[in-house]
């Protein structure tokens, strides 16, 4: 009887050596509880940023919108604002929801009328960068570091009137990663 129980055990053992037992949180728990982000969250990010900006614009007819770098709280652009607004034309180019003015024709008209990324301008700089872009709306936005996490607030603005067609804000995890590229310009 002894030899087999151990002959069973053994058969047991080998049964379940052949097994594979996962003992790592399930995906949905590690996207829960992921401490640094990845590319892939920023771009969810750009897109609900975006999504809440052209469900709100639709009745105005924009055609074209020029997206500057989103700025800190100095009115400077930081690496962050420069990714992520990269991010956003991105996801409105894939939602094909507006035509987007390319970003060096952006910067070399940001230059060429002595203008930096800002997240306010005047109606006239507004009017000006709208012609010399053939844009209807400026996209702008802000970076504020609110210490728990980092708040992304972006407006669109009509460049013939000034007024803000539609605006979005979206909380961004306060991670290393993020708050480096927030303090580098």
């Amino acid at each position: 009887m002894r030899g087999f129980k151990l002959l069973l055990l053994m058969v047991s053992l080998t049964v379940l050596a052949g097994c594979e037992v996962r003992m790592a949180p399930s995906d949905y728990w590690a996207k829960l509880f992921r401490t640094q982000t990845d590319s892939n969250y920023y771009k969810e990010k750009a897109e609900s940023l975006t999504e809440h900006l052209a469900k709100d614009s639709r009745e105005y007819e924009i055609n074209k919108v020029a997206v500057m770098d989103l700025t800190d709280e100095g009115g400077k652009a930081p690496i962050l604002g420069e990714y992520l607004s990269s991010r956003i034309i991105e996801a409105i180019t894939t939602k094909k929801l507006f035509r987007v003015a390319q970003k060096g024709e952006v910067n070399a008209t940001l230059t060429d009328l002595n203008l930096q990324p800002a997240f306010l301008y005047t109606t006239h700089e507004l009017k000006t960068l709208g012609d010399a872009l053939n844009s209807q709306a400026i996209l702008t936005g802000r970076i504020t570091d609110l210490g728990t996490n980092i708040d992304v607030h972006l407006t669109l603005t009509d460049v013939a009137t000034g007024e803000v067609i539609a605006s979005s804000t979206e909380n961004l995890n306060r991670t290393k990663f993020a708050v480096e590229m927030l303090r580098h310009y």
